[in-house]
């Protein structure tokens, strides 16, 4: 869980983020609308007057047309057939190039495949076009996804990313998968595809230094490896999903591999921001294709050749550094190199990571590194992936005096990751809750003192001081990691021992209502622990129901309640039920906890009360925990 969590069970956050996505297409349409009444028609390629027109008002009709796949599906036939003939100058336009990429995922068979072969005949023209490379990319997603529909097995809607308020690309994923499409034109979506990447293959010297036709080349080496990123709109984190694919697909990506590895510039691409982003898509599509040997070449490359290096002194003569200074190699110089680092890091193989990545990079600098704004991101995606307890172990010998700077810094990732590697290592522990609480300054308080500073990841004093502090993403994942410990009884004393309406403060908030979660699931935290937690929070149920946060843990409270405490829940809440009934999320707890029913009769409500939540409870807890494991996002840098 590395994302904020602040949803209403997902929806509020849904609901945001469509809000912004709505406003960001309407500001394209106004201002689409300001070109049109000033007889500039678009930029790039230039419209007739009515040509541009269409557009804008097909552009506004898409705004309304919601989520239904057949209406979209007669507008995106219609639009492409007004489009006959002329498809690379409308594709060369802003504006309609922006409604084609739109409705090419719901086009019929014969029009996708005119469009395909309409593009593969001008291949070199549109992949260096600012805007008609955008339609040759979805072009290669809808191919690619229609093309192995079929190999997809059982689908849901986890699988095809069918959600509320789903992206544009989520829509036309599910709709792709799931639209019954014929084995022929499955098969001319498929060597679509191989023509493009073999295209892109003949033409990579061409087309890697271009900043329209890198794209092109990075979007077809993921997609050739099944990998969709899905991407709500400016500043949502990339859903990423991963489709079964031929496995003759997987030469053609190892042939993208060979090509750059045969280049005499391949030690300057991670400092490149088109090669560097084009070699951490490399680096995934070879992690998907379970392409050990490419990886490990590309790896032993980078390393030997790149990453390595010393940089050059560039300071003046006059200038003093330190004699103990610390040098740092070359990668970390530079945000794009950093970045493909911490991809490397995920994809490597356990020894490459330790003996190549661990020790001739890390070791000995990870205060260093955790300090710096540049380089904490890559420790973070260190620890995310270590699998070695004694990497773990050098590394805190290191940490001993750094953390409470590390903290004091900021850089609050760096230990909430060490915190998550304690947790699914099982080690180093105790020394972790030591250097933590030794850093906040709060080894030697206890009940909401110790649980705050905690939480809002700042010392007692400081929070006494800041007491609308905000509790902290990274707090709150700490606290979640520390209770899935071995021994977490210093910060279970300190969650029980904090009164009841402090509590259920940190309960309603986005982020403090998940360690709830891990509280009452946690294998390390006894039944006794939690029976007493259910009891503390007695008198302050309903504050939780009336809550989008805290009625997702009141639900949790009542999954591990016994009978007695299930019943203690729903009275308290059965006596005031119109208040109850005031909150929408109110009202759901009221239906699934049947807490009208155990008002109008307690004895009848006992009969039923067999499972405790409704089977659509379950569904939600399922939810919430698939939340829990994939992060709910992103994480955004600072």
């Amino acid at each position: 869980m590395e994302a904020e969590v602040a949803t209403d069970r997902g929806a509020n956050h849904a609901k945001n983020r469509n809000k912004k996505r709505k406003s960001a297409q309407k500001r394209f349409l106004q201002n689409a609308k300001g070109f049109g009444r000033k007889n500039s028609f678009g930029r790039g390629a230039e419209l007739e007057q009515d040509e541009y027109n269409y557009f804008v008002e097909i552009l506004e009709a898409l705004g309304n047309v919601g989520d239904d796949g057949e209406e979209r599906s007669t507008m995106a036939n219609n639009v492409y057939e007004q489009a006959k003939g002329k498809e690379i100058k409308v594709a060369s336009n802003q504006l309609s190039s922006r409604v084609l990429e739109n409705l090419l995922g719901f086009t019929d068979e014969g029009t996708l495949e005119h469009v395909m072969e309409v593009f593969g005949e001008n291949f070199r023209v549109v992949c260096c076009d600012r805007f008609a490379s955008h339609v040759l990319q979805k072009g290669l997603l809808v191919a690619m996804v229609r093309c192995v529909a079929g190999l997809q097995g059982e689908l849901d809607e986890e699988d095809t990313g069918a959600k509320k308020q789903k992206s544009e690309v989520g829509r036309e994923l599910e709709y792709n998968l799931r639209e019954e499409f014929g084995d022929g034109h499955r098969k001319v979506c498929g060597k679509f595809v191989k023509k493009v990447a073999k295209f892109l293959l003949n033409n990579l010297e061409e087309f890697v230094w271009d900043s329209y036709g890198n794209y092109v080349i990075r979007q077809c080496v993921l997609n050739l490896a099944g990998v969709v990123e899905i991407k709500a709109g400016k500043g949502e984190a990339v859903e990423v999903r991963k489709l079964t694919v031929p496995e003759k697909w997987m030469k053609l990506i190892n042939e993208f591999s060979g090509r750059l590895l045969a280049w005499p510039q391949f030690a300057d691409f991670p400092y490149n921001e088109f090669t560097s982003v084009l070699l951490q898509n490399l680096l995934t599509a070879l992690e998907r294709s379970e392409d050990k040997y490419q990886l490990q070449l590309i790896g032993d490359k980078l390393m030997e050749e790149s990453f390595l290096l010393e940089v050059e002194d560039e300071k003046d003569d006059e200038s003093e550094e330190p004699e103990d200074a610390l040098k740092l190699p070359k990668v970390f110089q530079q945000d794009s190199s950093v970045r493909l680092l911490e991809v490397l890091l995920a994809v490597a193989d356990p020894e490459f990571f330790k003996d190549q990545l661990y020790k001739k990079l890390f070791q000995g600098k990870i205060v260093a590194l955790s300090k710096s704004r540049g380089t904490n991101f890559a420790v973070q995606k260190l620890l995310d992936n270590i699998s070695d307890k004694h990497i773990l172990e050098h590394i805190f010998s290191e940490l001993d005096d750094g953390l409470e700077e590390i903290l004091q810094l900021g850089h609050t990732g760096v230990v909430a990751s060490l915190a998550k590697a304690c947790a699914r290592l099982s080690c180093q522990q105790g020394k972790f809750i030591k250097l933590l609480l030794d850093g906040l300054h709060s080894s030697e308080v206890g009940g909401d003192k110790l649980l705050t500073s905690v939480l809002k990841l700042m010392p007692p004093e400081v929070v006494a001081k800041q007491e609308s502090a905000q509790i902290h993403i990274h707090g709150s994942i700490i606290l979640q990691s520390v209770l899935d410990f071995n021994k977490p009884i210093k910060l279970v004393s300190a969650i029980l021992d904090t009164k009841s309406d402090q509590l259920a403060k940190i309960f309603t908030d986005p982020k403090g209502s998940f360690v709830v979660n891990a509280f009452v699931r946690s294998k390390f935290v006894g039944e006794k622990s939690r029976e007493k937690l259910i009891r503390h929070m007695e008198g302050c149920y309903m504050d939780l129901a009336l809550s989008s946060h805290g009625s997702r843990v009141l639900e949790l409270l009542y999954e591990a309640a016994g009978p007695a405490q299930k019943e203690s829940i729903v009275k308290e809440l059965s006596e005031r039920v119109a208040q109850l009934n005031s909150k929408p999320w109110g009202a759901i707890i009221n239906r699934k906890l049947q807490v009208d029913n155990y008002r109008k009769n307690p004895t009848q409500w006992k009969a039923s009360a067999k499972t405790g939540v409704s089977g659509s409870g379950d569904k939600v807890g399922r939810m919430f925990d698939k939340l829990i494991e994939t992060g709910g996002g992103g994480k955004k840098r600072k």
